[in-house]
């Protein structure tokens, strides 16, 4: 059994036996898996969050070290080559597998969430739940070694404000369970750490009360009331004011008898897909036709009846280019709109120099519509630039300002009826945007608000991840999208001209699914003929696909070239024998192209890539030499394996063009008559 500690310093021991996690850098990996929660943590961001913001030119390479050194460490009885089960390589990058027990940060959570009192968990087991959350931390701050670090700090932040929710859950347990002597003892110091918790000062303050120390209760809430003013210029929340008018007036609420104020349900880790269930039967035909997208569709609408009910909820939508994020916005907007929702979408522009929070201009516009008659924008709303002129206001911007009129301005339109708010491609989006984002989720917490987030998984730099992580205690719906299935493929590739079933079958292959590449394919076999379904590449997907393999490093960019001349689908061993190097920089390679989404591992000892289009365009780049040349070198690797498959050698043998070659391919072609 592996366990890894981060509560504390960063740790790791293999059946109650501590081991040797390596150099900083290397443990470093290790620790950013277990702040990513079990979730994939993309290539891209591991290097990022490594090395800081610059990375050295082989740091991916160094990358997979690190990780190759590890998985030695956590799994030294895997054999060779075999998957590893602890730290797994899944596109775009690595993610830890580990039963959530057995990682303390993961208990802790999860005991947390566990520990509301209802129906079938009582306040004493509740209470028991809490003190073996609380019981995971040991001595010294999460991530201490990594201080300084921006994941580390933002990520050991979070978990200290988790553990101060717990202290505060369990202090109003112990109050509803007329202990107040143990709350007093636990709260007191932790009052003066925090002095700016309400929630913490008012159990202190109720616990004190039950003690007969009225004016100490009084004093406690008088002194956050100053700091509160001293130190942010703001006035205590209202519950605290209710309590202090109740402790002057001795009122029976506060005691033992009656429940001490409500406390908040503890925020969970970052968020994970819920799975509600699915909305209402329709009683008419469905207006808005999904392709493929039902069952995502039933989960957005099932989230939007939710907000509708008990308040703000939020939606992370991701998928790569292509696979229709967009579209299936448009259709949960088409089916809100026809229920009575208003809907505004804003955009973060992809162009850097792109005005701030650009994307919540959209916003206003888009709602400016559904203000009552008389109703005037909010003047705080004025920093926001025009979206029919030039930006003149980036001098005398406000964003304080601007997120409270905001806040103000879209609670207005949901008080007339509940309000989708969708953010387009937030992976572009400025500082600005996402700090609106992180502000409105606190200031609209009760209103009939659903905000749809989309983005691509590999492209989501660190303040997108912060402001997940803030988002934290808002309910929330995580849905990736992957490919369409055959029948949808099918229904779309028919809307656009293709029926010809040999096309639409090769075209459902090539587009592993992604309805925009299956559109731009229709659209090459309209212009070209059938034939460019096979084999052709649109341009416009061509530079998008190019674009993604020049991420990698050259060594992998050289892997995948043989890989692609191999086949769509490929033999380890058989690539390993085609390089004839050594094992290691093929591997990693091929690791390095799983990671970046660029290749599947369906078997064990076997790659394939994630799209035939992929491979094309790797095939297509290689100069007509070079790739004549490994189509031989292939070829001489299967005749040494002497393998009864009769067609892949003719394949090769055609494709060498040499008169040795060509005779190989005359008698593969007598051998398959």
């Amino acid at each position: 059994m592996t366990t890894i500690g981060v509560l504390g310093p960063v740790r790791a021991a293999r059946d109650g036996t501590p081991v040797d996690l390596g150099a900083p850098r290397q443990r470093a990996v290790l620790a950013r898996l277990v702040a990513g929660g079990g979730h994939v943590v993309s290539v891209d961001r591991l290097v990022d969050d490594l090395w800081a913001g610059d990375p050295p030119p082989r740091a991916q390479a160094a990358l997979q070290v690190y990780v190759s050194n590890l998985r030695r460490v956590l799994e030294p009885d895997r054999r060779a080559r075999t998957p590893a089960r602890v730290l797994v390589t899944v596109a775009p990058g690595y993610a830890l597998r580990l039963p959530t027990a057995d990682v303390d940060a993961w208990r802790f959570e999860a005991a947390l969430r566990s520990a509301t009192p209802d129906a079938a968990l009582g306040p004493v087991a509740a209470l028991t739940v809490l003190d073996a959350a609380l019981a995971c931390w040991g001595a010294g701050t999460p991530y201490a070694e990594f201080g300084g670090e921006p994941w580390a700090d933002r990520e050991g932040e979070r978990l200290a404000r988790l553990r101060s929710t717990a202290v505060e859950q369990r202090a109003g347990l112990l109050l509803e369970l007329d202990r107040p002597h143990e709350v007093v003892r636990d709260l007191d110091p932790h009052v003066r750490e925090h002095p700016l918790r309400e929630q913490a000062a008012m159990l202190l303050a109720v616990a004190l009360y039950r003690l007969g120390r009225q004016a100490d209760a009084l004093d406690v809430l008088r002194t956050v009331r100053t700091t509160l003013a001293e130190q942010l210029g703001i006035d205590p929340g209202r519950a605290l004011r209710t309590l202090e008018t109740d402790l002057l007036r001795q009122s029976p609420r506060l005691e033992p008898a009656v429940p001490a104020p409500p406390m908040r349900c503890a925020p969970g880790p970052l968020p994970v897909a819920a799975v509600p269930g699915p909305p209402p039967a329709a009683t008419a035909p469905d207006p808005h036709p999904v392709w493929g997208r039902t069952a995502e569709l039933a989960r957005l609408r099932a989230a939007a009846d939710r907000a509708a009910r008990s308040g703000l909820g939020v939606c992370w939508l991701g998928a790569e280019a292509g696979a229709g994020k967009s579209t299936l916005v448009r259709q949960l907007a088409g089916v809100l709109t026809d229920a009575g929702w208003a809907t505004a979408v804003g955009t973060c522009p992809p162009v850097a120099g792109a005005p701030p929070a650009w994307a919540w201009r959209e916003v206003v516009a888009a709602t400016g519509r559904f203000q009552s008659p008389g109703e005037t924008a909010h003047r705080g709303l004025h920093p926001l630039p025009d979206l029919d002129g030039p930006d003149d206001t980036r001098d005398g911007y406000d964003e304080f300002h601007l997120r409270r009129a905001l806040a103000v301005h879209l609670s207005r339109v949901a008080g007339h009826g509940p309000l989708l708010l969708v953010v387009e491609d937030v992976h572009h989006a400025d500082g600005a945007t996402l700090r609106v984002l992180r502000h409105l989720a606190a200031a609209l917490g009760d209103a009939p608000v659903l905000v749809v987030v989309t983005y691509r998984p590999d492209e989501v730099p660190d303040d997108v991840l912060a402001a997940r992580a803030a988002l934290a205690g808002v309910p929330a719906v995580d849905i990736i999208l992957g490919g369409l299935d055959a029948e949808a493929v099918t229904a779309v590739l028919r809307r656009h001209g293709v029926h010809d079933p040999a096309v639409l079958r090769t075209v459902r292959d090539r587009s592993a699914g992604n309805p925009l590449f299956a559109i731009e394919l229709a659209g090459l076999v309209a212009a070209e003929g059938p034939a460019a379904a096979f084999d052709g590449v649109p341009a416009g997907l061509g530079h998008l696909l190019a674009r993604r393999l020049a991420r990698l490093p050259a060594g992998a960019r050289t892997v995948l070239r043989h890989a692609a001349v191999c086949g769509v689908e490929v033999d380890v061993d058989l690539l390993l024998a085609v390089d004839g190097g050594p094992e290691e920089p093929v591997l990693a390679g091929l690791e390095a192209g799983v990671t970046a989404g660029l290749l599947v591992e369906p078997a064990p000892g076997r790659v394939r890539f994630a799209h035939a289009l992929m491979r094309d365009v790797i095939y297509h780049g290689l100069p007509l030499l070079r790739r004549t040349r490994l189509h031989a070198r292939v070829l001489a690797v299967l005749r040494e394996r002497r393998s009864d498959d009769v067609p892949t050698p003719g394949r090769h043998a055609l494709a060498a063009r040499t008169p040795s070659t060509a005779t190989d391919a005359v008698r593969a072609g007598r051998r398959l008559r």
